[in-house]
């Protein structure tokens, strides 16, 4: 059992890569969150993240600085927009980054699947990313709609 530590969020994450959090997290106002942090849409990157860095200790020599850190890098890049909205002010500017992020994870999800398909992963670590990713795709829609 792994813990990570965020300001006044405790997550640990199981055996199973599930993420509880301690204490369980409230319903936020994306448009008046102060930290940026308490974005639960912030914490599912953040953790699939970490579960993705583990996949990438595992992945085949030939592929880990190819394939593998370009997975990396997308998740990065989608915790970055992520964050920019939560930070923005205007609507016109949340969904134009909310749209940037969708399109990244549609990307990220193409190249977990080819990393399937090339056997850099087994099937069930694929089907724990790719749940992973729907999740977060979800809340990215559910919060892309509340902007529009």
């Amino acid at each position: 059992m792994e813990q990570i530590c965020s300001n006044k969020v405790l997550f640990i994450l199981n055996s199973s890569k599930e993420a509880l959090c301690y204490p369980p997290p409230a319903k936020i106002n994306y448009s008046h969150s102060r930290n940026p942090c308490d974005v639960p849409i912030v914490r599912s990157i953040y953790i699939a993240y970490a579960f993705w860095n583990e996949v990438l200790n595992k992945f085949p020599k030939t592929q880990r600085h190819l394939l593998g850190t370009k997975c990396a890098e997308y998740l990065l890049q989608i915790l970055e927009l992520t964050l920019a909205t939560a930070q923005a002010s205007e609507g016109k500017e949340k969904a134009v980054s909310l749209r940037q992020a969708s399109v990244k994870l549609d990307t990220l999800k193409l190249l977990i699947r080819l990393c399937k398909n090339c056997k850099c992963v087994s099937n069930s670590t694929y089907l724990q990313m790719e749940s992973q990713l729907q999740e977060i795709g979800r809340m990215l829609g559910g919060w892309s709609k509340s902007v529009s």
